[in-house]
């Protein structure tokens, strides 16, 4: 089976896979890959996280965003700031 390596961008550090993770296909890897985003999105300095999906050959395959993630403009001030007025 392939082995498929997942490049996290988050909070400013690019985290390089070493180990990947085996899938059947192209479309598996991608599910994958937007399981991890989603989960690293549940903690709020990583809802801007990016992973990059690449395929056994190193071809980016996806790049892949929180469905949780906003624009800066909509995103809440969070909680242990303060609005000044």
């Amino acid at each position: 089976m392939p082995r498929y390596m997942y490049h996290i961008h988050a909070a400013g550090v690019t985290s390089r896979d070493q180990a990947g993770k085996q899938h059947p296909n192209d479309g598996r890897a991608v599910a994958y890959g937007q399981l991890i985003v989603d989960e690293l999105a549940e903690e709020y300095e990583y809802r801007g996280a990016i992973v990059d999906v690449l395929s056994p050959s190193g071809r980016l395959i996806a790049r892949l965003v929180s469905s949780r993630a906003f624009p800066p403009w909509l995103q809440s001030t969070p909680p242990e700031q303060r609005a000044l007025h």
